[in-house]
């Protein structure tokens, strides 16, 4: 682990992208090759992997290789190159440390030091002045959800540092207010309906690589710590776990309809990215079996399906200069080649088959029913209304007839389509090595 945080930090700072793109696809070619004898193993006494943490990772360094193929017009451009691929390492520096850390402090630095590359992808490469106020949303939510969070890790602390990290803390005797504190960090990530704001806004105003970094490994950070400190509340008051059920699966529903109002296609993306959370957030605080496989396998749908949406809404942005319907009606009549792409993609997000994310909303639902059957309502409504919204998007921007001053343009490069092609293809075709995780 220490070897590749190393190699990856040498690659990001002294070396071209294409060095740093084989350095980081020849380390995961072996470490999927030799990683998979044991559910958890330990490479030092601060490290420690799980199935769990090991998908999350390799999505992680997936993600990041794609956000900097995507990201060829700041190359370009010459938009600072070597500062974005600074962020790029430590970002990616940060997420794989999360995953892999074992005591929960140093956990929690991975947790939060992660926020800050995002940040300033947001604030160096937005499009748009408001990037100020998205980033400080950001920041603010996630912070200050997070420090009740590190004023209990470090209360837990008793004898040594040390200890702690490598052993953690007993949660035995959990109440609610411990229970809350715990999970809040969590649900602000994630994030759970309302403490969402601040999503649909660093989406909006983030470039493309943000975006597609943002939606694809940093919401799944609160899905990880969910699973790895469930255990420590499991005899918390269920009250407090069947509120938070209900909030998540109401305000999914509604956030569905939110989709169905919103004319900026960015917007529509990450407020459905708010629904397919609230969905995982409902299945971990069941915390059954099947609740919490299909949780898992949405993160790794979700991330390759809201990225790949992403790369194609900034595929639309750079062509035509807007995100509105207003203005990209009728894109099938000038991009027929990318109409293809953008109705793979969206069949994925309504889940499907032969789609992960099917596979996901099923295991789900199964678990959900078995903890009680009165989520049943609105489980079905949000996958019904998932399904209107994904067709709403599609409809909306491929149909109709595009405006009269638009200038005939072909579609992208080839470049464009193979970040498609692998956002796509994981999607369709993991669902037969699936058996890792279920």
């Amino acid at each position: 682990m220490l070897n590749f945080l190393f190699m990856m930090g040498c690659s990001l700072f002294f070396c071209s992208w294409s060095t740093c793109l084989v350095s980081v696809t020849i380390y995961l070619f072996f470490y999927m090759l030799f990683s998979y004898e044991s559910f958890l193993f330990k490479t030092t006494p601060f490290f420690e992997l799980d199935i769990v943490g090991l998908s999350l990772i390799l999505l992680s360094l997936w993600v990041v290789i794609l956000s900097l193929l995507g990201s060829q017009y700041i190359k370009i451009n010459n938009s600072s190159v070597d500062k974005f691929l600074v962020c790029l390492g430590a970002l990616t520096v940060f997420l794989v440390g999360t995953f892999s850390f074992s005591g929960y402090m140093s956990f929690y630095i991975g947790f939060e030091c992660s926020v800050l590359p995002v940040l300033f992808l947001i604030l160096g490469w937005g499009y748009q002045p408001e990037r100020v106020q998205a980033g400080l949303y950001l920041l603010f939510y996630t912070m200050l959800a997070s420090l009740p969070f590190l004023l209990l890790i470090t209360s837990a602390i008793s004898s040594s540092l040390m200890v702690f990290m490598c052993e953690g803390f007993n949660g035995s005797g959990f109440n609610g207010v411990y229970c809350l504190v715990l999970l809040g960090a969590f649900l602000v990530k994630y994030p759970m309906y309302g403490v969402h704001l601040w999503l649909p806004k660093a989406h909006v105003e983030a470039p493309v690589s943000g975006s597609m970094i943002l939606a694809g490994v940093l919401l799944k950070l609160g899905g990880y710590g969910m699973i790895r400190f469930m255990p420590l509340i499991l005899m918390s008051p269920q009250k407090i776990f069947w509120g938070l059920i209900s909030v998540s699966l109401v305000g999914g529903v509604y956030m569905s309809f939110v989709c169905l109002s919103q004319m900026d296609m960015k917007s529509l993306i990450a407020c459905s990215s708010v629904v397919h959370m609230s969905g995982c957030i409902s299945s971990l605080l069941c915390y059954n079996e099947s609740a919490k496989n299909g949780c898992v396998i949405m993160m790794l749908a979700h991330g390759l399906c809201s990225s790949g949406l992403f790369y194609l809404t900034g595929l639309v942005y750079n062509l035509t200069g807007s995100r509105s319907f207003f203005i990209n009606k009728g894109l099938l009549n000038l991009l027929p080649t990318l109409g293809l792409w953008w109705f793979l993609l969206v069949a994925c997000n309504m889940a499907c088959p032969p789609t992960l994310n099917l596979l996901s909303e099923m295991k789900m639902m199964m678990g959900l029913l078995n903890y009680n059957w009165v989520t049943c309502l609105p489980t079905g409504l949000m996958v019904f209304l998932s399904c209107a919204y994904s067709i709403f998007l599609f409809s909306l921007s491929q149909h109709g007839k595009f405006l009269g001053s638009k200038e005939m343009f072909s579609s992208s490069d080839c470049l464009s389509y193979l970040v498609l092609i692998l956002h796509w293809a994981p999607l369709n075709l993991f669902i037969l090595g699936v058996y890792f995780l279920v």
